[in-house]
């Protein structure tokens, strides 16, 4: 397993930036791959083993799910468990399947709000099949609207039509930059 980044770290940097405006995501201090409005932050990657399918225990289920349990605890839900989800069938949701396959197979992730920000917890299969990947994923928080009651105005319904469009094409696809062979070395 090779570890990049340390989720809490990034998670705090996050903290700190201003609601108003999109992060300059390079002046965080660490890796990222910018998108403009959104960013991927790897935080481990693993080789995947021989047998290993989607929705099985992989090697950073433990990292995710403590990192899953960090969020919950810090940025809402605690107890209550009552964080939304991702909808895996629209916008930034279908980009992150059509990406590759997403581990656990069958459970919509959950997300949470840090300011104007909202970031997604994300293990995934890279497209070859061969590295298990654990990302940290920050989006614009207005493509998530705060209320739950559908827009009403000319106004709201057209901002949430724009935002759905810009989700929708948002590349939520990136490489590990290291082949499953590099990991032996590193590890």
């Amino acid at each position: 397993m090779l570890r990049v980044s340390d989720a809490t770290a990034v998670l705090r940097a996050l903290e700190g930036e201003p609601e108003w405006r999109t992060p300059n995501w390079a002046d965080l201090g660490f890796p990222v791959i910018d998108r403009g409005r959104h960013a991927i932050f790897p935080l481990a990657g693993a080789p995947v083993g021989a047998g290993t399918m989607p929705g099985e225990p992989g090697i950073l289920a433990e990292d995710a799910d403590r990192l899953r349990r960090y969020c919950v605890h810090r940025y809402g839900g605690d107890f209550f468990h009552a964080e939304p989800q991702l909808d895996l069938d629209a916008g930034y949701g279908r980009r992150l399947r059509a990406a590759g396959p997403l581990l656990p197979a069958a459970v919509r992730p959950p997300w949470w709000r840090i300011g104007g920000l909202v970031v997604l917890v994300i293990r995934s299969i890279d497209p070859g099949g061969t590295i298990e990947t654990l990302a940290l994923h920050a989006l614009p928080g207005e493509w998530f609207p705060q209320s739950v009651l559908a827009p009403t105005t000319k106004r709201e319904m057209s901002r949430a039509r724009s935002m759905l469009r810009e989700q929708e094409t948002a590349d939520a696809s990136w490489a590990w930059p290291i082949d499953a062979a590099g990991f032996g070395a590193k590890a």
